[in-house]
Order: structure tokens, then sequence, then C-alpha cells
């Protein structure tokens, strides 16, 4: 929304009114072909599909437009690519941070979920105790976690108006710290291949304010994308 109200629909003018804003653009990478073969990809990479080299020109467009003052971005290329394209576009640095990279899916990396399920690879997306990890010998939701939020403090230093490029499990952590959410909120958000939100942040506390902007309308939104941070009245 652009309207000067959050997701739910409040006044932005209910939010905090006093602090540091720092404006925070969180995108996924566009579609690769694992994304199309429903392949678990987290440290691995896949190259992206015709319509993911699509995205990815539109999408940079987006953030570009945006303005930001950095563009931070996971390790892997199909995050990195993007990031590097809109820094370029919008003459900034990228700051590539490995604690933005995407969850380890251990043994179920590369499988889809039938193919780990028969090679009996025990998977719980639904988030156990911290201290487990959701696929066998990959990484557990507590370290997952506790990376991404001191990623999230490092952003939220880095300046008033920063962009993002990751991965989808690393967007809804993001959000739901950013948010104040309880780490199972995060499968509440749908975040498909190149799609957008923004966040307003006063001292680490956010405001959502727009969220999942269509991967087709990418390089529509580019030309409406606001030129100078909204006024928050």
């Amino acid at each position: 929304m652009t309207d000067g109200r959050d997701v739910m629909g409040r006044a932005l003018s209910q939010g905090p009114a006093q602090g540091t804003r720092v404006d925070v653009l969180v995108a996924r990478h566009p579609e690769v072909l694992a994304n199309v073969e429903g392949r678990f990809v987290g440290t691995g990479e896949s190259p992206f599909t015709e319509r993911g080299e699509q995205q990815s020109a539109a999408l940079a467009a987006y953030i570009a437009a945006w303005r930001p003052y950095s563009v931070h971005a996971s390790p892997r290329s199909r995050a990195l690519v993007v990031a590097g394209l809109a820094a370029q576009a919008a003459g900034v640095e990228v700051h590539v941070d490995e604690d933005l990279a995407e969850i380890d899916f251990g043994a179920a990396e590369g499988l889809t979920y039938d193919e780990a399920v028969r090679a009996g690879v025990e998977i719980d997306l639904l988030g156990g105790p911290p201290e487990s990890a959701p696929f066998r010998d990959g990484e557990t939701w507590r370290a997952f976690t506790a990376r991404i939020e001191k990623a999230a403090e490092r952003i939220r230093t880095c300046g008033p108006r920063i962009a993002v490029v990751a991965h989808g499990g690393v967007v809804r952590a993001l959000l739901v710290h950013w948010l104040g959410l309880s780490h199972r909120a995060a499968w509440a958000f749908a975040v498909p291949n190149a799609s957008v939100g923004t966040l307003t942040l006063w001292d680490g506390s956010g405001t959502l304010r727009t969220f999942g902007i269509d991967p087709e309308e990418c390089a529509v939104s580019a030309r409406e994308a606001p030129q100078t941070p909204d006024p928050l009245s």
C-alpha cells in the first residue's frame, strides 16, 4: 500500500513518532530451476529459468528506482546477481552477508519433497523445538534465527534506506524479527520469487508498509516506485 496506511489498514501516524528511522526493502531472488522442479536449494546454486532472467532485470530496476543507500545480499548467485545489477544502476555498494544465506537443508539439499521422504529424510517445516533441525543434518531453527537476527541488526545500522536481496526463508525470518512476531508466524507470509516488501523501522521496531508486489508487475512498479522516502505524518 502507498496511501499512508500499513497492510492492516492502520494509519502510519499510529506508529512510533520518534527515534531513528530506517526504510528497508526486502526481496526474494527470481525464479531458478530448482524452484520449478520443487527442489530444496539452500547452500547450493541453481540457474535462473528464462522467466527468472526476465524477473532479474525487472527486480533490479525496481530496487534501483527505490533509491537505496546500499544493497545487502546473500552470497548465493541467485540473489547476488540481482543485488549487483540493482546496486550498479543505483550507484551504490553491494554488501555480501553470509548470514543472509538460505537455511541449510542438510540431507534434503537438491532433493524434491517426495525424493527426501523416500530417502528417509525427516522434515519438520512447521518449527519444532529451537534446537531441532527442520531437515536431517541441516541447520537448526535456533542457529538460523540467530544469524538472521545478527544480519538484521547490522542492516538497520547501515543507512536510512537499505535494500536486501535474499531467499524466501530469509525474508520470512527478517519480517518476523522486525515485526516482533513468533517464528511460527513466518509461514503466514507467502513470498513468491522476485516479490518485494518494504518496512519502516524505528529503533529496530518495524511497520510493514508494502508486501507481496507481484513479480510480473515489477517492470511497471519500477516506474511507480517512490523516488524519496515517504513522510511519516
